[in-house]
């Protein structure tokens, strides 16, 4: 992977690939998780399977790849302040065209990118630079994320260095790499429609994020404006962080489908907007209790475009 366009390659993205082996059909989804995770928010492990995604889809005969962005998991970790917005949409089209040639063991010919909240920016930012998706798929994010959802993680961060949950996963000396401990019950759950369990168990695994994405994140909405594929934006109701409803202070209304629609509908002029809202659920919906119904949302919305 090259970090620009037509850069040397210097890095690498590592995945989780799970294909339908009697069929794996024509479509190909793209997982891409958000800021302070890895690709296990799309397979979340334990809990006998009920917050994966992936097997979702699997058991629906779909294609999946998670992957752990530029900088996370098991991915390429350059020095953070290399690793913004631009890279992570950069990395995710050579991604997608690895896909499209079949070097991935399969040549697949639609690819749809599914995003949660940091992810979803990537994902809108690499549609609309370099327009070779055959869909998109939003969660946990909007154009205008409020003030207090973002306060209650700013509080909190520190140098991932520093936390020892994150120290042993960033580049030794490397203080451009940034956790986010204790944010994950304030800010990404909604405590009427979450497990305590599965919220210590998101806590306890959380990963590093870099300085360089956090100064990058408002790029992502220009590019909007020239996405034309399909796009199903998918919130929860609850959401602290990109919804109103959450008490973040979001200029962004996710009490209904069709609120929803009407705040994010002017950032996409050239596309076909779905919309759905999650009711109960915070920001990070495939954690919560009834994220079935989303999974089962995103999984008819992919069939049908």
């Amino acid at each position: 992977m090259a970090l620009a366009p037509g850069g040397p390659v210097t890095a690498n993205i590592a995945g989780g690939y799970c294909v339908p082996a009697a069929d794996p059909g024509t479509t190909l989804q793209i997982l891409i998780p958000g800021a302070t995770y890895d690709r296990s928010y799309w397979d979340f492990p334990g809990f006998d399977g009920k917050y994966s995604y992936v097997r979702h889809a699997s058991g629906s005969g779909k294609a999946t790849l998670a992957i752990d962005p530029i900088g996370v998991g098991k991915s390429s970790k350059p020095s953070g302040v290399q690793v913004s917005a631009y890279t992570a949409a950069q990395t995710v089209h050579e991604v997608i065209a690895a896909a499209r040639k079949g070097e991935l063991g399969h040549r697949w010919d639609k690819v749809v990118l599914v995003g949660h909240s940091f992810g979803s920016l990537t994902a809108m930012m690499e549609a609309g630079m370099y327009d070779d998706i055959d869909g998109l798929v939003i969660s946990g994010a909007s154009h205008a994320p409020g003030p207090g959802g973002i306060l209650q993680i700013q509080r909190t961060v520190r140098p991932a260095l520093l936390d020892p949950a994150t120290s042993d996963s960033v580049p030794a000396g490397d203080y451009t790499y940034l956790s986010v401990p204790g944010a994950r019950a304030t800010a990404f759950h909604a405590p009427g429609d979450s497990d305590p369990a599965v919220v210590a168990a998101d806590e306890a695994t959380r990963v590093a994020g870099t300085i360089g994405v956090l100064a990058t994140i408002p790029v992502f909405i220009p590019t909007t404006f020239g996405i034309d594929v399909p796009v199903l934006i998918a919130n929860g109701r609850a959401d602290k962080v990109f919804c109103a409803q959450g008490g973040g202070g979001s200029l962004t209304d996710c009490a209904s489908a069709d609120s929803l629609h009407r705040s994010e509908r002017p950032y996409f002029p050239k596309a076909d907007v779905s919309t759905y809202v999650l009711p109960r659920a915070g920001h990070s919906i495939n954690l919560a209790l009834n994220n079935r119904a989303f999974f089962e949302r995103a999984s008819r919305w992919i069939d049908s475009i």
